[in-house]
């Protein structure tokens, strides 16, 4: 049953929590658990692909890149169509771009097309990211802004928690192909629900008493209009060297935990503990929000997230010690840097928020695309775990810097 239409936010949000406005976080929750299922899913049939298919770790490489690919595409280009269509029909669209891409990867039969179809999903992800944080800003009350946010962005990590448990269970039995239909059908299974929950209301363009004198929505250009300039230089810095420390450790989690002296079970354990600290971390970074301005809460969290990356790479402990370890990486390290997106949505003004989101998305991309590459050279190299993790711990310093900035900034 669709929520009443007269409680849609406003561009400036509700007075108080409204229905619509948590049936909308709620919403916005659920479809970021479908991106962490669309996203993380590749990683867990990668074996059974590479072996099917015979394909070398170099190509499987270039399949993990193509949903990088699309992220940016759609972060840049297709999100900031939010600012100017409004935010209902840009999310619908980008659920269908995932829906269709699933879908159709689950029938790929050569590694060109599937990297089409993960180019396409990544597309959806990328648009939707931006829209949804933009939106759930948008539909939370000014003083619970922080928290909507925060809360959606930990959708993906609770979700990736149990994407690997029942891929575990469920891959031998049923065939890789299977698990990309089944995460195909619960991206589409959100559509109908996005449908009678997300407001038809478009949000309010500019300030202006005319057209003339509103600004154009969704214009890369008013991001570095003279009050937005500096934010949005930190903003792109944060994201970029946030997401170049946070891939490099969601995609070598197992292997760095083995090489911290792991057996290969126990260090897959390390990468579910890893993501269930993030999910924990970042529903504390969410309601420590109300609390702690961000501009302080996540450069800390972040600080200390170097801090255990180092004990992590550096000091020999027990197998319990270092689970726990990993599981404390996740919570301050995902939950720290989670916190940029509450930031990043209150950064600009609604007539670009979208768009401004968006463009970080983008930029982000860059990051998350060397991390994890840069990694494996450091490794390949024989870097010593120490040097490998204090190495990472300064780009983790300067996305933590840069976030304390932004908030500065508005100011």
């Amino acid at each position: 049953m669709a929520l009443p239409p007269a409680s849609a936010p406003s561009a400036k949000g509700p007075a108080s929590w409204t229905r619509t406005g948590l049936g909308i976080v709620a919403l916005c929750f659920a479809i970021n658990m479908a991106d962490g299922v669309d996203v993380t899913i590749l990683s867990f049939i990668a074996p059974r692909l590479q072996t099917e298919w015979n394909i070398d770790s170099g190509t499987m490489g270039n399949l993990f890149s193509a949903g990088l690919i699309g992220m940016a595409i759609g972060g840049m280009f297709i999100a900031p169509l939010a600012d100017r269509l409004g935010r209902r029909a840009v999310i619908l669209a980008a659920l269908c771009l995932m829906s269709v891409g699933m879908l159709a990867s689950s029938f790929a039969a050569s590694v060109p097309m599937l990297f089409g179809m993960r180019v396409i999903v990544g597309s959806g992800i990328g648009t939707v990211l931006a829209a949804m944080a933009a939106l759930a800003a948008e539909s939370a009350p000014p003083a619970q802004r922080n928290l909507a946010v925060g809360v959606v962005q930990a959708g993906y990590p609770f979700a990736a928690v149990f994407t690997g448990l029942i891929v575990a269970h469920a891959l031998p039995i049923h065939g890789w192909q299977a698990m990309l239909l089944g995460a195909a059908v619960l991206t589409a299974v959100l559509l109908p629900a996005a449908w009678l929950v997300l407001p038809r209301a478009t949000p309010a363009i500019g300030s202006g008493s005319s057209g003339d004198e509103a600004p154009a929505a969704g214009k890369v250009g008013q991001l570095f209009a003279p009050e937005l300039r500096a934010r949005t230089i930190a903003l792109w810095c944060a994201v970029f060297f946030g997401l170049m420390v946070l891939y490099f450790i969601v995609s070598w989690i197992p292997k760095l935990s083995i090489a911290a002296g792991l057996s290969e079970t126990d260090g897959i354990y390390a990468g579910a503990l890893y993501n269930l600290g993030a999910f924990i971390g970042t529903m504390a970074m969410s309601f420590l929000a109300l609390r702690v301005p961000l501009g302080k809460l996540v450069p800390a969290m972040l600080t200390c997230a170097g801090v255990a990356m180092v004990v992590f790479g550096s000091i020999a402990m027990p197998v319990w010690l270092t689970l726990l370890v990993a599981f404390m990486i996740g919570v301050l390290l995902q939950g720290g840097y989670n916190g940029v997106w509450p930031i990043a949505a209150g950064a600009y003004p609604g007539e670009v928020r979208a768009t401004g989101v968006g463009w970080a998305i983008g930029v982000g991309r860059g990051g998350a695309v060397i991390g994890p590459m840069l990694g494996g050279y450091l490794m390949a190299a024989n870097a010593p775990l120490p040097a490998l993790f204090g190495a990472y711990c300064v780009p983790l310093l300067i996305c933590a810097g840069a976030a304390f900035l932004v908030e500065r900034y508005k100011v």
